[in-house]
């Protein structure tokens, strides 16, 4: 079986060269290897056609995203066996050839990937499953790799870094969707639509790679956050059934929401942008569902209800401190102390609270000792009978005292960090309304272009 490597380059020269040097290096008798370069600006381009003359060189003029960069190299492909492998990535030997093997002895394999490890050794992917909320964990996942995942399996996916793709299942199902653009849960699509299409999808450990894991979006910004949830929600809106969607995903959608630390507020506005962006693309999940599942075009009133309903969900609750008072105080954004607070009148208090014996001394010379001596036994007399009781009275007191403003002063601190915490909350909730306002915005002048064109 003839097969085509595609390795998808975006201004990564800086893994390339191992990439293309490790692969060119298999033993496997007959592949090609067709190198797409994705609009790189760093030189990657002329890297190829310097150093690997043997590479099919593919230009894009611009970024076509993870699937649609990857298409162009699923179009120019000949192999009887289709690749996928990320420029980051160093495969071992025998790394193709166990790949294809495991297509060749089951003809029921549309998709195999292998076992994917860090740079120090540690699993990263040894196939993946996806939970109820449509999120893809990896088997393995940062463990040592003691070959306790050495056993071939049927997975619900394997990693777009490296999955390899019989010719009659890209038939049966076509390129990846250019809908995930620009990168997150292809791959997870894929497999699912390759399963839906009868194949099975399988993970074998003989094929290991090293994954460096180094992308464009690995960021934890808003906008990272709203492409990543953006597309899992696609994935989820496009495989699961209406009743799977209304009695799993939603109230494990709407607990996640609800339950989420402080500081989450930013992904709940992230959320709510993703929610907005498949209410505005209803039309295309529908056709997709109806494609994919069989599903009338009546559904698109309970889909809509379903994003409604998660678009409502705002949490407010106040962000409690979990350590100690001076923990607030640390966080950059508090409330500036005044020159003398009670936190600092506390610490002196908490230095001073317990009343401690005078000590006499004499500087009189010759007598001055016996003086001191005196002077210390009748202190010792009277403190006996009648001071020590007051002195341990009075630290009681003190003591009591401080607690007293110590659970005053907590009060009062998370009073003022719930304060400026919800106002952080409020402010991001804002910001994604204008954000969300404007992207209505756009949405209503393409509409009535559309209705202008249409009536012309």
């Amino acid at each position: 079986m003839k097969a085509s490597v595609i390795v998808l380059s975006w201004n990564g020269m800086e893994y390339l060269g191992d990439c293309l040097s490790a692969l060119l290096s298999q033993d496997y008798p007959d592949f090609e290897v067709i190198v797409v370069d994705n609009g790189s600006s760093d030189g990657s381009a002329d890297l190829v056609t310097a150093r690997f003359p043997q590479a099919r060189l593919i230009r894009n003029g611009r970024n076509l995203g993870f699937a649609g960069g990857n298409n162009v190299g699923l179009q120019a492909a000949t192999g009887d066996v289709m690749v996928l492998l990320n420029q980051d990535t160093v495969v071992q030997p025998g790394w193709l050839g166990a790949l294809v093997e495991a297509l060749s002895i089951d003809s029921g394999i549309g998709i195999v990937g292998g076992k994917a490890l860090y740079p120090d050794g540690i699993v990263q992917h040894a196939g993946g499953y996806v939970n109820e909320r449509g999120e893809g964990s990896h088997y393995g996942y940062q463990q040592q790799d003691a070959g306790q995942f050495d056993q071939a399996r049927d997975v619900d996916y394997v990693t777009g870094a490296a999955l390899a793709i019989t010719r009659r299942a890209f038939g049966a199902v076509g390129g990846l969707d250019e809908g995930f653009a620009p990168a997150y849960y292809e791959d997870v699509d894929w497999c699912y639509q390759v399963r839906r299409a009868g194949f099975r999808v399988v993970y074998t450990p003989q094929a290991v790679l090293i994954h460096k894991e180094a992308s464009a979006v690995t960021d934890v910004s808003h906008e990272r956050m709203c492409v990543f949830h953006r597309n899992r929600l696609r994935f989820v809106l496009k495989h699961w059934l209406l009743d799977r969607l209304v009695d799993e995903f939603v109230p494990a959608e709407r607990t996640w929401l609800e339950n989420l630390d402080e500081g989450g507020e930013r992904l709940v506005t992230a959320m709510h942008r993703a929610y907005l962006h498949h209410l505005l693309d209803l039309a295309d999940l529908l056709a997709w569902r109806r494609k994919l599942l069989g599903i009338s075009l009546d559904e698109a009133d309970a889909l809509a209800d379903a994003l409604l309903t998660l678009r409502t969900v705002v949490p407010l609750k106040p962000a409690r401190i979990a350590s100690e008072q001076e923990a607030a105080l640390e966080d950059p954004g508090f409330a500036t102390v005044p020159e003398r607070s009670p936190v600092q009148t506390l610490g002196e208090l908490r230095q001073r609270w317990a009343i401690q014996e005078h000590e006499f001394h004499s500087h009189v010379p010759i007598f001055g000792p016996l003086i001191a001596a005196f002077r210390r036994q009748w202190n010792r007399v009277s403190t006996e009978w009648y001071v020590r009781p007051i002195i341990q009275q009075q630290s009681e007191f003190n003591a009591g005292v401080i607690t007293v403003l110590e659970n005053i002063e907590n009060r009062l601190i998370q009073q003022e960090y719930d304060r400026q915490r919800l106002g952080r909350v409020l402010a991001e909730y804002t910001s994604e309304n204008g954000r969300e306002l404007g992207e209505l915005a756009r949405e209503l002048r393409r509409l009535r272009a559309s209705l202008e064109e249409v009536t012309r």
